[in-house]
């Protein structure tokens, strides 16, 4: 479900974020090549911030907000394979759980093993997986829902 929020909050975004972008220029070089003053720089400056300003500032929050959103749910399915797997994950295993590439899959392992202190396994098939000690991990349990609730939760308290 969260995968789904941020797809749309990055669509969303960008709409915004471009559309915003667009009537900003269009209005700044209308108030530069117009040479606008008194009552019509008024209108064109309230223009820009509400018709340019403010969409773009909506888009570029919506676009942080629906990475942070996915970096979140990337690490929960992170967790809930450890859970699952008791502590070994291959590359294979998370690339596929997240559907990402197993070259971005690898990388994301990799800063988990230095960040939790992961051992590496190779089987005879030359697979390598990556050995977490879970019992030492604080494994989170959380949602899909909780995730939208803690990124709101987030949203609110930065903004105050």
């Amino acid at each position: 479900m969260s995968r789904i929020w941020s797809k749309l909050g990055k669509v969303a975004g960008a709409l915004f974020l471009y559309g915003g972008g667009t009537v900003s220029l269009a209005l700044l070089v209308g108030i530069v090549a117009g040479h606008a003053a008194g009552g019509v720089l008024t209108f064109l400056t309230i223009a820009l911030v509400l018709f340019g300003l403010a969409p773009a500032s909506l888009g570029g929050w919506l676009l942080h907000a629906s990475s942070r959103l996915e970096k979140q749910a990337m690490r929960e399915r992170f967790f809930q394979l450890l859970q699952v797997s008791q502590g070994r994950v291959s590359v294979l295993e998370f690339a596929a759980a997240t559907r990402l590439e197993p070259t971005i899959a690898r990388r994301h392992l990799d800063d988990w093993a230095k960040e939790f202190s992961a051992t590496f396994d190779v089987s005879e098939e030359g697979h390598i997986y990556y050995l977490f000690a879970i019992e030492q991990l604080a494994l989170p349990e959380t949602t899909n829902l909780n995730l939208l609730g803690q990124a709101i939760r987030q949203w609110l308290q930065s903004a105050v």
